[in-house]
């Protein structure tokens, strides 16, 4: 029975190979479930060689409507950059970048690489599903995400990067490039613009890309001063996110937008040669020199010897420089009191890139002599066409040599204002002009600084004040909302500064900023002293500032529209008590003062 039952089975089983032939490429797998996908395919059939990849995971996000109550798997991608939070938070928040392939596509996630668990590392290889999307300035960005999981660290970031520098449609294409890491060089062109709060940007110039004004690098403001960071620079970046912005104008304008947050992200070569700007004395033994580009301070030697005066002047060798960004401190032997003297820079002394110092290096100062005691005293941020106008009070004689007057922290598209060398006495009046170039509003007939009281007479020149000295700056004008105005002495200390604000109880990042410097330099406080717990912020700021910095009452030179925000008696509280807004008095001491014995 046994041996019947083998040879039946036996026969059916060659039987069935028969009817088959050799052609099993359609016969279904053994192992296989006849009424459905395989255990390891996707629910609705798809065979596994055509399962999803993550790269389109990020394609299809990115083309998803906007919107919250999302569900999006993103899976097995790479974290390639951390981006921190700087400047307008909606625009610039913390998050990082990911990417699967070199061509991309990648994803920016607006989410803080600190609030994920694990926290989130460039190198990780992380999945998580999208639950909320938002597009800011053009780009597509993850605003929220769940199911955060770390499957590995330490991938080679470098391996997603493309090289950029010959593309040719970074800006025509910028989609295609959005969020991805790149590397690329270029050369910077012309001056850096604002680029938001905290940032600013300049075109830059490729070998693929070269005159297009929409190809830009953009950096913190921070970073790009202390980089030095200038046109003819050769910029060299390293694994970074490309970026863009649409702007709301019509039509819209879009740019590409290499980005760098840190000096490890980019190297420089190329820079122009760091010139000697100025020199002055800061005592009768103390001579500071100002430089175009940030020095090196390990380029200086301990003995000052790259440092050289004429007329007699020595520099001590037993006091090493003090080394500052762009300038240098160095102690000389006693000078005489407004004796002119040249001091020689060697071309050892270097910049950041190690470029020496472009001949002649040299700078002319006058002996020491005492400084005047001078204050702000009235502002008008609001003046039609940014003939903008701030009033200086001499409170004590002396020079004006290496005062400077700025607005906010004196970065790209702030006002900065060294004034000149005048020899000022007790209740003399300075006004600065704004927006000097302007010769048909500002400047009618095109004064230049004055070097004694009415030296250029109203008559000629009618927006001059005869019993002033009038300055001026190329500055095209101050911000009318929240602002701050500072002045520093020659020594490089903050000796008084003025919070002005539109009255719309809020402040931007760059005020907020510049009120920091001025609180730990006590130059303000709220009325009765102290400081808001949080800062000078928003409406803290606009309720201890002076206002209303953009009132309509303030448009216009004179006439009848013409106030101004002024000091309204002698003393200085370092408050908004110390202040009004009122009709103007430029040229003269305000109502409410006299004159100082």
């Amino acid at each position: 029975m046994g041996i019947r039952l083998f040879v039946l089975l036996a026969s059916t089983w060659l039987a069935l190979f028969a009817g088959c032939g050799d052609n099993l490429r359609g016969a279904t797998p053994p192992d296989a479930r006849i009424d459905g996908p395989m255990p390891d395919a996707p629910p609705d059939g798809t065979p596994p060689d055509a399962m999803i990849t993550p790269s389109q995971q990020i394609a299809d996000a990115k083309a998803t409507a906007d919107g919250t109550g999302l569900s999006l798997p993103i899976q097995n991608v790479t974290i390639t950059y951390l981006k921190p939070a700087l400047g307008n938070l909606t625009n610039d928040p913390a998050g990082f970048t990911v990417q699967a392939e070199q061509n991309g596509p990648a994803i920016f996630v607006s989410v803080d690489p600190l609030t994920v668990v694990p926290t989130a590392a460039k190198g990780d290889v992380v999945s998580f599903t999208i639950t909320a999307l938002t597009t800011v300035g053009g780009q597509k960005r993850a605003t929220a995400i769940s199911g955060y999981t770390r499957h590995s660290t330490g991938a080679n970031v470098g391996a997603l990067a493309q090289n950029i520098t010959a593309a040719t449609d970074v800006v025509t294409a910028i989609n295609n490039y959005d969020s991805e890491i790149i590397d690329v060089t270029g050369t910077l062109v012309g001056s850096f613009a604002g680029s938001g709060n905290s940032f600013e940007r300049a075109q830059i110039n490729t070998t693929g890309i070269s005159g297009n004004a929409n190809y830009v690098l953009r950096v913190p403001s921070t970073l790009r001063d202390s980089l030095d960071l200038v046109a003819d620079c050769v910029v060299t970046l390293n694994d970074t996110p490309v970026g863009q912005f649409t702007s709301s104008a019509t039509p819209p304008v879009t740019q590409a937008q290499l980005a760098a947050f840190t000096a490890a992200d980019l190297t420089l070569t190329g820079c122009p040669a760091p010139t000697v700007v100025s020199a002055i004395a800061l005592t009768p033994t103390q001579v500071r020199i100002t430089f175009s580009r940030n020095i090196l301070a390990g380029s200086v030697m301990a003995d000052g010897s790259q440092l050289t005066f004429d007329n007699g002047l020595t520099v001590n060798s037993a006091v090493a420089p003090i080394v500052t960004g762009r300038t240098v401190i160095v102690t000389t032997s006693a000078q005489t009191a407004g004796t002119t003297y040249t001091v020689t820079v060697a071309n050892t002394v270097t910049d950041l890139q190690g470029t020496g110092i472009a001949a002649p290096g040299t700078a002319t100062f006058a002996g020491f002599t005492v400084p005047a005691v001078v204050r702000i005293n009235e502002v008008n941020a609001n003046i039609a066409n940014g003939c903008d106008l701030i009033e200086l009070r001499v409170i004590e004689s002396g020079t004006l040599a290496g005062f400077r007057l700025q607005e906010l922290s004196g970065g790209s598209g702030e006002m900065v204002l060294d004034l000149p060398a005048l020899t000022v006495v007790k209740n003399d009046i300075i006004v600065v002009h704004l927006d000097s170039a302007d010769t048909v509003n500002c400047n009618i007939n095109g004064s230049v600084n004055e070097t004694a009281i009415a030296g250029q007479l109203a008559a000629q020149f009618p927006r001059n004040y005869d019993l002033a000295y009038d300055l001026f700056s190329t500055d095209t004008g101050l911000t009318a909302t929240d602002n701050v105005i500072i002045l520093f002495a020659p020594n490089g200390v903050m000796v008084d500064a003025v919070l002005i604000d539109g009255d719309d109880g809020a402040s931007n990042a760059a005020s907020e900023a510049a009120a920091v410097l001025v609180v730990t330099a006590n130059q303000w406080v709220q009325v009765g002293g102290g400081v808001p717990v949080g800062g000078y912020v928003d409406a803290d700021f606009t309720a201890h500032a002076v206002i209303d910095s953009n009132a309509t009452t303030t448009a216009n030179h004179t006439g009848v529209n013409s106030e101004s925000l002024g000091r309204i008696d002698d003393t200085d509280d370092h408050d908004k008590a110390d202040w009004a807004q009122g009709l103007n008095s430029w040229g003269l001491i305000n109502v409410g003062q006299t004159l100082l014995p």
